[in-house]
């Protein structure tokens, strides 16, 4: 990952542990721009995302659609239900046909933990990750916008104490921020 100027370039989103303090506090500034109305100035001219939840999700899975039609970037409908993921197509084979196809993008909800390894792993695969929520592991996405809750609140995280209410085993909300709060 890249942090210039508080602009942070990644090629995937997977975990928060993965993530450095200034990685974070890159993240939570831009996202608190983009909420004052700053302008998002693309690298090309066209972005494609795919949303790939094979999970039920109502606000996970629309909050990013708001966020990138906001953002003037191409959705790629994919519903799990009508793809080829019925007919036994696999999450991997699935990213890979969108990979091949040109989406820059996908983000992925689904119920295997660690799902991306072989994802990010794979020569074949050049299209960035994001983690929508895998089984119990991470929401990282979740734990961003806790973060810069907490953050636009308080103004700091020094000094605070916060309780988190919720399964760390099972919750991957909850283990994402305990991990991300903990000193």
């Amino acid at each position: 990952m890249i942090v210039q100027s508080e602009q942070v370039s990644l090629k995937h989103l997977l975990t928060v542990e993965a993530l450095s303090d200034q990685e974070v506090m890159g993240l939570i500034h831009r996202g608190s721009a983009f909420k004052k109305g700053a302008i998002w100035l693309p690298r090309k001219s066209q972005y494609f995302i795919a949303n790939l939840f094979f999970e039920n999700s109502t606000r996970t899975h629309k909050s990013f659609e708001i966020a990138e039609k906001k953002l003037g970037i191409d959705v790629i409908a994919f519903e799990a239900a009508t793809s080829s993921v019925q007919k036994g197509e696999t999450l991997y084979d699935t990213v890979l046909t969108m990979s091949a196809i040109g989406v820059d993008c996908v983000v992925v909800r689904h119920e295997d933990e660690n799902y991306y390894d072989q994802l990010i792993q794979s020569p074949s695969i050049h299209c960035s990750i994001i983690n929508g929520g895998d089984g119990s592991g991470q929401h990282p996405t979740q734990c961003l916008l806790d973060l810069m809750t907490i953050y636009e609140e308080f103004g700091t995280f020094e000094g605070l104490n916060v309780a988190i209410i919720g399964d760390i085993t099972h919750s991957r909300v909850a283990k994402s921020n305990m991990q991300c709060l903990s000193v």
